[in-house]
């Protein structure tokens, strides 16, 4: 009777290995350039993916966003914590983002859905 335990093992190892490609990835930082795009102690977003496009900057409670940021947020940084909010069937949606996060293309996530940034959820 032949074992498993060879496939099993591949089958770990290539889970492991996906895995650690995408923590990796995610804990890289912004790239300078565009870090020094956004003021401390504010989140930065831009209406066209990897910070092109017109660039939005909040730093504090809560604001609407204007016309042609909303639902076409597709990058942002955070210099400091805040949430964005979709308001979307009249029902409130957030995701919390802390200093340090980022996204190149937020166009393929919560970016095409944001109507709104607060200090919190």
């Amino acid at each position: 009777m032949k074992s498993t335990h060879p496939l099993r093992s591949a089958l770990v190892a290539g889970v492991m290995a996906l895995a650690a490609a995408s923590t990796t990835q995610s804990a890289h930082a912004a790239p300078p350039q565009a870090m020094d795009e956004c003021a401390s102690n504010a989140i930065c977003l831009w209406t066209g993916v990897n910070y092109t496009g017109v660039k939005y900057t909040w730093t504090s409670g809560y604001k609407d966003l204007p016309a042609a940021w909303r639902d076409h947020s597709y990058s942002f940084i955070a210099n400091r914590a805040g949430g964005f909010i979709d308001w979307s069937g009249g029902q409130k949606v957030c995701r919390t983002v802390s200093s340090g996060h980022y996204a190149t293309r937020y166009d393929q996530g919560f970016g095409t859905k944001i109507d709104a940034v607060d200090t919190r959820c």
